[in-house]
């Protein structure tokens, strides 16, 4: 049997590679043109751990309480560009991983989140998608020469 959730757990899955195909391009001898695309990749890679972790805290305990977190001065930590696309491609495998784990009635578990207030194990994995799909076209725009406002809202 598919599980009920793997159209998420794909969609998740591919934004490495894409990011990778999108980005093989960039000169990463020009410091000022890589920039902002490496705080964008980085920011994703902070984004993924905390929703990992949220996730995980979920699992084992009910209903924790989470607040809004500024992801914006960890993706300022991030040197490269390469090294933003390995740590996203490692906490993305993590999280897959995570996911892959969880039974039916795990998706199901809730937390209240500061903002958004009750959330579920599912939420959380679509607000991942929906993040990541917001970014890469952040990044295209980039990519195009169109400037992007940064940081990113809180999460």
């Amino acid at each position: 049997m598919l599980h009920p959730y793997q159209e998420l757990i794909d969609i998740l899955a591919e934004t490495p590679r894409r990011l990778t195909s999108m980005l093989a391009s960039v000169d990463a001898r020009s410091p000022a043109g890589a920039e902002h695309l490496t705080r964008v990749v980085a920011h994703l890679a902070a984004v993924e751990a905390l929703m990992r972790e949220r996730i995980l805290r979920m699992i084992a305990q009910d209903t924790p309480y989470f607040r809004a977190v500024d992801l914006a001065a960890v993706a300022e930590a991030v040197p490269t560009l390469a090294e933003a696309l390995q740590r996203l491609g490692q906490e993305r495998g993590e999280t897959l991983t995570t996911l892959m784990t969880l039974s039916l009635k795990d998706w199901e578990r809730a937390a209240i989140h500061e903002t958004l207030g009750e959330v579920t194990v599912e939420d959380l994995v679509e607000e991942l998608v929906e993040h990541d799909r917001r970014h890469l076209e952040q990044i295209e725009r980039l990519l195009a020469g169109q400037e992007t406002p940064w940081p990113p809202e809180p999460s």
